[in-house]
């Protein structure tokens, strides 16, 4: 593995950004999970610089962040990435510190520090049943352990909220975007590619798609998009 991510490595330094993306995606199947790889694989894909390239880079860049979105490099680089195609990681009016904050912890760290505040605030509960001797000295850390677990299912059940449902990529320059899922409905509108957007369904090779900046619907062959 040390030896393949070595020469990964060593063919984007030398500008053969082809040949690292495909070393890049061939560690991926070994290791899915690893922000790292997807970065690396979307900055290779973003120096390529041919059609499609920036919208899969956009798509790397998004499964990085969304398993470390503490990473600055990742937020700069899928920021970037996304001012590309006119859009901007963080909303407007959104200040970026509270952005940053609010994604400092991915989905499943904020769904584990629930099941601990959880676990927690049952494990003394349950001490403080059975003994009633300890229930003063427990109660301000029982009430912790509950304001801890309440915060965490606040934070969690707010990201769920705000996730996208079905992520997805515009990967084609000006994608077609149709009023109904075939070649025989007009053309609605073109997408940029490297536009974020959410799958809403699927019908053959047909994708009904949702546009996050502009709030547009419509349909788009599959192949224009990079599902996340």
């Amino acid at each position: 593995m040390n030896d393949s991510l070595a020469r990964a490595n060593a063919l984007y330094k030398e500008g053969n950004y082809q040949a690292a993306a495909q070393a890049y995606q061939n560690l991926l199947l070994e290791r899915p999970g690893s922000a790292d790889l997807h970065y690396n694989l979307a900055s290779a894909l973003f120096k390529l610089g041919e059609p499609g390239s920036l919208g899969r880079a956009t798509a790397g860049y998004w499964r990085a962040f969304r398993i470390n979105p503490r990473d600055a490099d990742i937020r700069h680089n899928l920021d970037f990435a996304l001012k590309r195609s006119g859009e901007s990681l963080v909303p407007p009016g959104i200040p970026p510190a509270l952005h940053v904050t609010f994604h400092s912890l991915s989905g499943p760290e904020l769904l584990g520090l629930q099941w601990i505040g959880g676990w927690l605030s049952l494990l003394l509960a349950s001490v403080a049943l059975w003994r009633a001797a300890s229930r003063v000295r427990l109660r301000p850390w029982l009430a912790a352990a509950l304001l801890f677990w309440a915060l965490g299912a606040c934070w969690w059940g707010l990201r769920r909220l705000n996730d996208v449902p079905g992520p997805g990529v515009i990967a084609e320059n000006n994608a077609e975007v149709r009023s109904g899922p075939g070649i025989n409905f007009p053309v609605t509108f073109n997408a940029p590619e490297g536009r974020r957007v959410s799958v809403l369904e699927e019908s053959g090779e047909w994708l009904e798609i949702g546009v996050l900046k502009e709030g547009l619907r419509g349909w788009a062959r599959n192949k224009a998009i990079e599902k996340i």
